[in-house]
């Protein structure tokens, strides 16, 4: 049975280790009695997954009375992610392009007029922006910052990486958010002491429609196997090997249907592909959908194809949504889905061995609903959103109360 690992830090291996920070962050801004207040920062030009954990825990924090701020690059995508957390108190900083020269000035300014005892950086691939970083770090009111790296190391420009481990000098502690992805980090020099990993977690839908009304919504019928993914539409997410496995699931259930949620650059090519194969009768794009947990209902069975991840938040909700997953064996899926327990897991780019491993699901009724009931109990004891907030929170406290003491 597949565990949450032990989150002791390894021992580092690399060679050249990230220095930490060289001086103690400053006073709390925070009176007497209150919560440690913090800014939650993104560059991401499609904070997606990343965007909505960040919205998770200041919708979190809001919620238990601390002063939070949402900052990010103010452009479509984020602001209809982020713009809906002002109604549950969490106050919006936004910024401009980061390639403005004013960038890193205005990160600064923020954290003058608005002090936060933490800036908290959430970050995917590596490649974004790091000027909050550093600006942060020179502010005047000089917070504790604390940087989330949602994805694996992904960065093989060496010029890239020297400029990725440079900006992890001022971070003075990296919060990983599977055991797998921290250990890509220590390969390439972080430090094991100054790492810590912080499961990804979602809170629970608050309602559903039912199957009847969620396939209603997507056109589809009582009795077809449906198979759903939620996602944006990129090579990393891997849909393409899905639509190559659509074939061989029709060739055993022609009435089967694949639905994709989400939108991306490649919706045009997947949908070429579909047609290409033949079984764009049988594969529905549905798009971007702010009722996408809802639609969930819908499935029978939750595929998702990654190539990369950090931890998944759509298998998370997937088992919140009582749905067995099928999904690739890649860091962090490894994580969530317990192989044989709650879902099945299968080599990456393989498309034959996801269309075994869905046919063995929607084939067995009984298997089904065991894994359903199994992923729901997974999910309630290990990702909940309330468990995030709760250990990263720790993460604070540990970061302030060290300050305090280095003083």
């Amino acid at each position: 049975m597949t565990t949450i690992p032990d989150q002791r830090p390894a021992r580092a291996t690399a060679t050249h280790p990230v220095p930490a920070r060289r001086r103690p962050a400053a006073a709390p801004h925070t009176r007497a009695g209150e919560l440690p207040s913090v800014h939650l920062y993104t560059p991401s030009a499609d904070p997606s997954g990343m965007g909505a954990h960040m919205r998770t825990l200041a919708e979190e924090y809001a919620g238990q009375g601390r002063r939070v701020t949402l900052m990010y690059w103010a452009n479509a995508k984020a602001e209809r992610l982020f713009a809906p957390a002002e109604a549950r108190g969490v106050r919006l900083a936004r910024l401009p392009h980061p390639r403005d020269p004013q960038f890193g000035a205005h990160v600064v300014d923020d954290l003058r007029r608005h002090p936060s005892d933490v800036f908290h950086l959430h970050v995917g691939t590596g490649r974004e922006n790091f000027d909050g970083a550093r600006s942060a770090a020179s502010a005047a009111t000089d917070p504790a910052i604390v940087q989330t790296q949602h994805l694996p190391w992904l960065i093989h420009n060496r010029r890239k990486r020297i400029g990725a481990h440079l900006a992890l000098e001022p971070v003075d502690l990296v919060i990983c958010v599977s055991h797998r992805q921290r250990a890509t980090y220590e390969k390439m020099g972080v430090a094991a002491h100054r790492m810590t990993t912080v499961p990804n977690g979602v809170a629970p839908r608050t309602s559903s429609p039912g199957r009847a009304a969620a396939r209603r919504a997507l056109g589809l019928t009582a009795d077809q196997p449906v198979v759903m993914t939620v996602g944006r539409l990129t090579v990393m997410k891997g849909q393409r090997h899905l639509l190559e496995a659509v074939p061989l699931l029709l060739q055993r259930l022609p009435d089967a249907v694949v639905v994709l949620v989400g939108e991306g650059h490649l919706r045009r090519a997947l949908t070429e592909q579909a047609e290409r194969l033949g079984v764009a009768h049988a594969v529905r794009f549905a798009g971007h959908r702010a009722d996408a947990r809802g639609l969930l209902d819908a499935a029978d069975v939750f595929c998702l194809p990654s190539l990369q991840e950090g931890m998944p938040l759509a298998a998370l909700e997937a088992m919140d949504a009582g749905l067995p997953v099928v999904g690739t064996r890649v860091i962090g899926t490894s994580e969530v889905v317990d192989d044989g327990v709650t879902g099945l897991l299968v080599p990456p780019a393989r498309p034959a061995a996801l269309a075994a491993a869905l046919l063995q699901v929607l084939g067995d009724p009984v298997l089904r609903a065991a894994m359903a009931t199994a992923g729901r109990h997974r999910y309630e004891g290990w990702f909940t959103a309330d468990r995030m907030a709760r250990r990263t929170a720790a993460v604070y406290d540990d970061v302030l109360a060290r300050a305090t003491a280095a003083r």
